[in-house]
């Protein structure tokens, strides 16, 4: 936790119990490591892009996965089943939400960069929502409203994993192609997700079951899914942006 004290005892978080999930989840992510999302070509193609009509199009396309995020985490927020789950969640939520101050809250941050290469909030919002940023995103509203709070937590956490790898990615490419653009956004990610992956373990840790280690790999295997589908997707507008 970065801003908050852990408002778990020691018993709690050292229990066997939790130790046995918090094992499962470790070896989740390790095995996941091998999905195809992780070595996906669009990666190292967009990290030498220099063509501004497709990172802008990447970078507003993008927009729609990072805008509803702080509404998953206020519903899930709203099914923490106790206290101290409550509070550690909130934490994850005040960074999103800048801390206090809502013009560094994540989506509007996001928009300060798109400003700064022309795009407009008004803009990003018009853009359809590409088919597979609407799988990931109604994937991730089913799992925070219909599973149990542990599997959320667990899916979350595994979602945020997936930054480390691809967001470092996005700017590289964006900055080449727009060396004045506004990088706070990125600037805010990066070990800072960790952690917050970190604290969704620990919250599946607390209050997870053995007995949902099957759905919690399922639908971390759908959201990775989800994710290398939108990669195919922007891999191919920027295989049709390629001079004949």
């Amino acid at each position: 936790m970065e801003h908050f004290q852990n408002p778990f005892e020691l018993g709690a978080l050292s229990s066997a119990h939790a130790e046995e999930n918090r094992r499962f989840f470790d070896e989740l992510l390790l095995g996941v490591r091998t999905h195809r999302f992780f070595s996906h070509p669009f990666m190292a193609a967009f990290a030498q892009a220099s063509s501004r009509e497709l990172v802008s199009f990447v970078l507003t396309t993008f927009y729609k996965v990072v805008s509803p995020f702080t509404g998953l985490l206020c519903a899930l927020g709203g099914r923490a089943p106790t206290l101290e789950t409550r509070f550690a969640l909130m934490d994850n939520i005040y960074e999103e939400m800048g801390c206090g101050d809502l013009a560094c809250a994540h989506p509007n941050l996001y928009l300060r960069m798109l400003s700064s290469i022309g795009v407009d909030a008004a803009a990003a919002e018009r853009v359809p929502t590409l088919p597979a940023i609407g799988r990931i995103n109604d994937h991730l509203r089913e799992v925070v409203e219909r599973r149990h709070f542990s599997v959320a937590c667990a899916v979350l956490a595994s979602a945020e994993a997936t930054i480390a790898p691809s967001f470092p990615v996005l700017a590289r490419g964006a900055q080449n192609a727009f060396q004045d653009i506004d990088l706070a956004f990125f600037d805010r990610h990066g070990p800072r997700d960790e952690g917050h992956s970190n604290d969704a373990a620990t919250l599946f840790a607390v209050t997870g079951d053995s007995s949902q280690f099957p759905l919690v790999e399922l639908e971390a295997t759908l959201d990775l899914e989800y994710r290398s589908e939108l990669f195919d997707d922007w891999a191919a507008h920027l295989a049709s942006a390629r001079p004949k």
